[in-house]
């Protein structure tokens, strides 16, 4: 159905007046800003935008749209970078105003609104002391992070984002409004817990805390000449790693456009013995700059987030490795050595300790060996197609180069729509399990344009 704006005041009467929050329209003074997205190659335009103040605002714009025969998407954080946040001429239910964050000091957990950021999360919880597993960037959404799985540079002590949520309230398919936890819809839970968001809207999630004080935590950087045979070092340093001790690496480029290799270590145990566990990897070679210091957890995420600013025109591909082979290191560094824009980037996430030692079976997210993924991000300023196209393919042949070494499947939250393949090699002997559970909760395929889309009929 294709809605012009003189229609829309007609079409969303009946809506208008079910909501706390506000309905926003084409032709509305916030409708542009509403649509931005912070990939800026994301240019979509919804039929209205039912911007939601609580669980019962998006429980009726399911049921309203339904009846409508609209479609449907869901707004948190806005990261996605292939714009899911949005449908076209369709109905978004936008939480990305609530984002309301209740910390339990006594029982250490932590209640998150549907819109809530991990800085939102982390900022709120040190004020008391605690902490939970967490993403690199601050201004991504909580519920798709969570979703999706979620590395950070806890991972190795606290597990995945995924690992630590402790219930949900989701808004179904049907319109209706259930709790998902070990007691009650264990099986979605279950599918929540790194499944994708495939089976209803996340209106707010309970979050397991842990007493954390300061971190050491800070960027090393090494001139490109030296990668190869730092990253081979890296690769021995890690294999031995502490649960305490979670190494964010890859490639940036310098103001003046020279490409260096940089870690980012994050040491979340006794300081003493962190300086002790860094020592090799700060003393290794002749690194350009030691930024590594004790740090609140809430310091660390700008690193990452200034690379990512709201915007820029994005591109991702990602491949997942085992250990980072000899011939891996040969191909990343020849991308770092043929970056074609000065904002690119290639981020590896390090998965280890805590993540790794959950069963295959225990939640939707399937590849717990130990692992690095690589996310190769291309990254550009101007709105020509042509430059598009000349970045992307920077980024596709990066990640043509390192699938002979790859793991099956990849990380759903950054597969394309074009790589519908790959989704059921992501999701490993999960994937039969959580196409059942997408027929229990989602029968009709309302939620077909989140991360991770596992049609009903993909048997």
């Amino acid at each position: 159905m294709t809605i012009s704006r003189e229609q829309s005041r007609t079409v969303f009467k009946d809506l208008k007046p079910l909501l706390t929050g506000n309905l926003i329209l084409p032709g509305d003074a916030t409708y542009h800003d509403a649509c931005q997205l912070w990939n800026g190659s994301v240019d979509k335009h919804p039929a209205a935008l039912a911007r939601c103040a609580n669980a019962q605002d998006v429980a009726r714009t399911v049921r309203w749209a339904r009846a409508q025969g609209l479609a449907l998407s869901v707004r948190g954080g806005g990261y996605d970078f292939a714009g899911r946040a949005l449908c076209e001429q369709g109905i978004v239910i936008d939480c990305s105003e609530m984002r309301t964050v209740t910390i339990d000091a006594q029982n250490q957990t932590a209640q998150v609104q549907g819109g809530a950021t991990v800085g939102d999360l982390i900022h709120a919880a040190q004020q008391a002391g605690l902490a939970t597993a967490i993403g690199n960037v601050e201004g991504v959404g909580l519920a798709g992070l969570t979703l999706g799985g979620g590395y950070g540079p806890l991972v190795g002590r606290f597990g995945l984002v995924a690992d630590n949520l402790l219930s949900a309230q989701v808004v179904t398919a049907d319109g209706q409004i259930v709790m998902a936890s070990a007691d009650e819809h264990a099986d979605l839970w279950w599918g929540l817990r790194g499944g994708g968001g495939n089976f209803g809207v996340v209106v707010s999630s309970q979050y397991r805390l842990y007493p954390l004080g300061n971190v050491l935590a800070g960027l090393v950087m090494y001139p490109l000449p030296q990668a190869r045979e730092v990253l081979n070092f890296y690769r021995e340093f890690i294999a031995t790693a502490p649960d305490e001790l979670t190494v964010l690496s890859g490639f940036f480029q310098m103001p003046d456009g020279t490409p260096i290799l940089f870690f980012l270590p994050t040491y979340c145990g006794d300081p003493a013995e962190g300086e002790r566990v860094l020592k090799p990897l700060r003393s290794f070679g002749q690194p350009l700059a030691d930024q590594i210091h004790l740090t609140p957890i809430t310091e660390i995420n700008p690193y990452e987030s200034a690379l990512t600013p709201k915007g820029r025109h994005y591109f991702f591909q990602t491949q997942s490795m085992e250990t980072l082979r000899p011939e891996a290191i040969e191909a990343l560094v020849g991308m770092a050595e043929t970056f074609t824009s000065p904002f690119s980037a290639i981020t590896i996430h390090h998965f280890h300790g805590a993540a790794s030692r959950v069963a295959v079976s225990e939640t939707a997210f399937a590849p717990r060996q130990d692992h690095q993924i690589v996310e190769i991000a291309a990254v550009w300023e101007s709105p020509s197609p042509e430059e598009g196209r000349r970045h992307t393919r920077w980024a596709q042949a990066g990640s043509h180069s390192l699938a002979s070494y790859a793991l099956p499947g990849g990380y759903v939250s950054l597969l394309g729509e074009d790589e519908q393949e790959r989704v059921p090699l992501a999701f490993g002997p999960n994937y039969e399990r959580l196409l059942a559970l997408k027929r229990t909760y989602d029968p009709d395929d309302i939620f077909h344009s989140t991360v991770g889309h596992i049609a009903p009929t993909m048997a």
